[in-house]
């Protein structure tokens, strides 16, 4: 219960209590954690959905969505993407792209990506049907166990950082446990559709990874929070036509 309060109190702004004097195992062992902080994430979503959609448009319901998943995280994923974004379409040399993947100011490739995620991201979540809204649970979650491909299978690009640690800690045989109840849910609630998602996300991320490690040396924290959101994307893309 602790390592999913210091998983939760992090990566979302749920206003829970944060646990006191955390040590840094403690943090990074809370990684196994995130596909039940995206739960909760996607059935806070879920309600929302099914509490407004009797009452607006799916233009508006979208929005409102959209707007209250970067309310209850923050963004913090988005900032990572971002950060990559700039890095990666910069078409500079490896060394290059980790500085200014390191760089905090907001780059033209950042904004442009950052735009194109939002807007696809929003179009899907606004084409959304009643009988299709229990993706809202699948998707947040299904993300924060895809990006975990990358933090085990690869190794971590710089000598330190906050993705340094979680790399460290990580371990196939959670992952792969968890990685199983989740089909088992995201089958459970979209039928086929779900497990589908789950395997063509995890198979991009996979190709991603490798590829990206294979230019940089390894990835990033800023990576892993990049593979969070578009595995969003992606698990949305690959389910919806199943779903309508």
């Amino acid at each position: 219960m602790r390592g999913f309060l210091i998983a939760i109190t992090f990566f979302t702004r749920i206003p829970l209590p944060v646990p006191k004097d955390i040590t840094s195992e403690e943090f990074t062992q809370s990684y196994r954690y995130y596909p039940l902080v995206g739960l909760v994430i996607g059935l806070l979503l879920w309600l929302l959905a099914k509490a407004l959609t009797p009452y607006y448009p799916p233009l508006v319901l979208g929005a409102l969505l959209l707007g209250a998943e970067l309310m209850l995280t923050g963004g913090i994923h988005l900032d990572g993407f971002m950060d990559s974004m700039d890095g990666l379409l910069s078409a500079r040399t490896p060394e290059r792209i980790l500085e200014i993947m390191k760089d905090s100011r907001v780059g033209a490739h950042a904004s442009m990506a950052l735009s194109g995620l939002l807007i696809l991201k929003f179009a899907l979540l606004a084409s959304l049907t009643p009988l299709s809204l229990t993706l809202l649970i699948v998707m947040p979650m299904l993300s924060r166990w895809v990006f975990q491909i990358g933090v085990i299978g690869f190794p971590y690009a710089r000598s330190q950082g906050l993705g340094k640690g979680f790399h460290e800690a990580s371990q196939w045989i959670i992952f792969i446990i968890s990685g199983v109840i989740l089909c088992g849910i995201s089958y459970y609630l979209l039928g086929l559709a779900g497990p589908l998602a789950l395997g063509v996300t995890a198979l991009l991320i996979t190709i991603m990874s490798y590829r990206i490690s294979a230019l940089l040396g390894g990835l990033t924290g800023d990576l892993y929070g990049a593979f969070i959101e578009l595995s969003e994307v992606i698990c949305l893309l690959v389910a919806f036509p199943f779903l309508h």
